[in-house]
């Protein structure tokens, strides 16, 4: 795969033109928003358009993210595309690499590589009443009739707002911009975080490193993963009988469905059931009651992103780690000092904190033909019609949009359904025409989520990134995967004003 790789690096970069044959389409990313989007423009007839994606290869979070124990937390069967199901998934739980493997083979046999312009990472996009441009930082730029984002809400790396962060004398970076080049064998290693990647990275790192210091913030509700490897056999049956595949995937579904329940305000027997999960969990594989404690959340079950492992509580528990929990205070030339005023060496700084949440506006400047930049349209508030678009940028889509993250099932599933809707407005609009929410559909639908939202668990402020400072959700759908596709199986063409692009 190297020399074709190579190959298609040096060869031209496909070329976004007017034709007469349908409306130019740029794509942003080369992820599954990216590619979902694309394969199904193919799909319905429509071949003007180009995927400009910044790195060298196709594949998002999966390309980008390779710090050790990578893992979806979405089981492998329901994490993938529903018309190019894979009965080779070597996991309940696939690997990164796996699943970004996946999706370069998805690349191939869609034929997307010809389609892709590598090494266009984007600055900004503006609208002129005509069309719009797209430039880049190499210096080039493009026009199109439509723009999708397949960026996602979640790219940037957050490095949190520590003093010293520029004191440190030794290796430092981000789980997201994992170090190959940095061995942490026999080292002092300083993890701050203790979420979603942290759970991951720990227990592989752990047995190599000297000393381990994890810096807790706040407690998480730790599952057990229960993953385990399909025989091959069973992959082999899959492979034979697709519909005993489509029928495990909607096994999955109803189950993670089924399991939205704990996100709702009031008290019910799903949440009851992970509680309870969880301090069977915790006190079977955590002895010493102090530890267990700085292990137990104070907040409800849910209002945090819940987390799997099985080897998590484990790993901690070794002699080389220890959990601070005294809160950081500052970084210093030589490791970490915390409010106690305590301060403990490292030769290595990992920052296990997540990502900046709808950080398109931080690197790409988004412009409507009045000039009115997204930036300003959300300074009161992120929000996005029917989670893919926002009134005064016509023929402007973002695919997982504000207000479409998940916290219990495949996001993929909603990455589908919107890419059919765009398609289904784009096909509308057509060519030289302008389509985009009215003012007083987009706040109607605005109004109505976050009064929905107002009943789920996350309205408890508990400190999550799916809030911003002043409590608006603008990350999460309030409801299950079912209603998002019930609601988004169709436009309502009311909602939308269409007129005639200026010339």
């Amino acid at each position: 795969m190297a020399d074709d790789h190579r190959t298609r690096l040096d060869a031209a970069a496909p070329v976004l033109a007017k034709t007469g044959k349908g409306p130019r389409i740029a794509i942003l990313g080369a992820g599954f928003s990216g590619m979902g989007m694309a394969i199904r423009l193919r799909q319905e007839g429509f071949e003007n358009f180009v995927i400009y994606e910044k790195a060298d290869e196709v594949g998002g979070t999966w390309r980008e993210n390779v710090y050790p124990g990578i893992a979806c937390d979405v089981p492998s069967h329901l994490y993938s595309f529903s018309f190019e199901p894979n009965p080779h998934w070597s996991r309940r739980f696939s690997p990164g690499g796996e699943i970004w493997d996946y999706m370069k083979a998805c690349a191939r046999k869609y034929d997307l590589y010809p389609r892709i312009a590598f090494g266009k990472k984007v600055t900004a996009i503006r609208h002129d009443g005509a069309e719009w441009t797209v430039d880049f930082a190499d210096g080039s730029c493009v026009t199109a009739d439509y723009v999708v984002s397949g960026l996602g809400g979640l790219h940037e790396p957050n490095v949190p707002d520590i003093p010293g962060l520029d004191a440190f004398k030794g290796p430092m970076f981000h789980t997201a911009q994992w170090r190959q080049d940095v061995d942490l064998t026999g080292k002092r290693v300083a993890m701050i975080g203790s979420a979603a990647s942290a759970i991951q990275v720990i227990p592989e790192i752990v047995d190599k490193v000297a000393h381990l210091d994890v810096y807790q913030r706040t407690p998480n509700w730790v599952m057990p993963r229960q993953s385990y490897a399909y025989p091959k056999w069973l992959q082999g049956l899959f492979e034979k009988v697709p519909l005993l595949a489509r029928a495990y995937r909607g096994f999955y579904f109803t189950l993670l469905e089924w399991r939205f329940s704990a996100f709702k305000k009031n008290e019910n027997y799903v949440k009851g059931l992970v509680r309870k999960t969880f301090k069977k969990h915790l006190e079977e594989q955590v002895q010493d009651p102090d530890l267990r404690a700085k292990l137990t959340p104070a907040y409800e079950v849910g209002c945090k992103r819940i987390l799997i492992s099985d080897n998590y509580l484990q790993a901690i528990q070794k002699d080389n780690v220890d959990l601070v929990t005294d809160g950081v205070a500052e970084i210093t030339e030589a490791g970490v000092r915390t409010k106690d005023g305590r301060e403990r060496s490292a030769d290595v700084v990992i920052l296990a904190t997540g990502f900046k949440p709808f950080d398109i506006l931080e690197s790409i400047d988004v412009a409507g033909p009045s000039g009115r930049s997204l930036r300003e349209a959300w300074k009161d508030g992120i929000a996005a019609h029917r989670t893919i678009a926002a009134p005064g940028f016509p023929n402007f889509f973002m695919l997982l949009g504000p207000n479409s993250g998940l916290g219990h099932n495949s996001v993929v599933l909603m990455i589908e359904a919107q890419v059919n809707y765009v398609i289904d407005l784009i096909r509308r609009a057509g060519e030289g025409t302008l389509i985009e929410p009215r003012e007083e559909a987009a706040k109607a639908y605005d109004d109505r989520i976050q009064r929905d939202l107002q009943e789920r668990v996350w309205a408890t402020r508990c400190g999550a990134w799916y809030v911003d400072e002043n409590g608006r959700n603008f990350t999460l759908y309030p409801h299950n995967v079912r209603t998002y596709l019930k609601e988004m199986k169709r436009p309502d063409f009311s909602e939308y004003s269409v007129r005639a692009a200026a010339h």
